[in-house]
């Protein structure tokens, strides 16, 4: 912010944003960074045309130093909020390593032919895309420290049925739904709502707005499914519901 803020930035920035009308009515950096800052990444409509503008900028030179400065500087605070998801539900990773994760993920995203070829949501596309990435790598992280022998889905049931805290239910979960689509219990799309609302932690109001359903809606569907799989999970005798007592609607 120093550097787009002092007398050789703010002409700079000025004759990048000349071109666009959108990013040109923000007269220096940190209005245009402030004003994204107040939009929610859930509510991604609002911002969708500034940030279509943004990455539109850099597409003759993706590594331009300006455009990528404001691209990191808008999603500072999902980088921020998911780091602090991922260091509570997974708290032998360090939070550096997880953030410097998160930022290489952003890059790379933001590089891709996927986001220059969105047109609306790319707030919320950015910030899933981080998450789901920063969770699969931990989760990777997670299993490369575990005793020799011991799985995954194993240590993480037995660290959290015997602590009684909830730091790894995030593991857990993911390899759980992974094992009820593999036995047939879920579908694809199910499997999808349970992660947003459960692990990735979406709005059941944000659901709702991409869906076309209500909220309420949506937490019924979950509580349905949960229900759905504890009843199969009993049935089957394999010690299952215990896992799904961990993760109540």
């Amino acid at each position: 912010m120093d550097e787009l803020s002092d007398e050789k930035g703010l002409e700079r920035y000025r004759v990048w944003t000349a071109s666009s009308q959108v990013l040109a009515a923000f007269p220096t950096a940190s209005e245009l960074i402030g004003h994204l800052h107040r939009q929610s990444d859930d509510q991604s409509s609002s911002a969708d045309e500034i940030i279509v503008e943004l990455v539109r900028a850099g597409a003759n030179g993706p590594s331009d130093p300006i455009g990528q400065s404001l691209l990191l500087l808008v999603f500072v605070p999902t980088i921020h909020r998911t780091t602090t998801q991922i260091s509570a539900a997974f708290p032998s990773l360090a939070r550096e390593d997880t953030a410097q994760h998160l930022f290489a993920a952003l890059l790379e995203f933001l590089h891709s032919k996927e986001i220059r070829s969105r047109q609306s949501h790319l707030a919320f596309a950015v910030a899933r895309k981080m998450r789901r990435s920063a969770f699969r790598w931990a989760i990777r992280e997670f299993r490369l420290d575990l005793p020799n022998g011991l799985d995954g889905s194993q240590a993480a049931s037995r660290g959290i049925l015997e602590s009684g805290e909830k730091p790894l239910a995030g593991v857990l979960l993911a390899q759980f739904l992974d094992d009820c689509v593999r036995r047939g219990w879920l579908s694809a799309r199910e499997r999808q709502l349970l992660t947003e609302f459960k692990l990735e932690g979406i709005s059941g109001t944000e659901l709702a707005r991409r869906s076309g359903h209500s909220a309420p809606a949506i937490h019924r569907r979950v509580h349905r499914l949960l229900e759905r799989l504890r009843r199969i999970a009993r049935k089957s005798g394999d010690g299952i519901a215990k896992q799904l007592d961990l993760f109540r609607p």
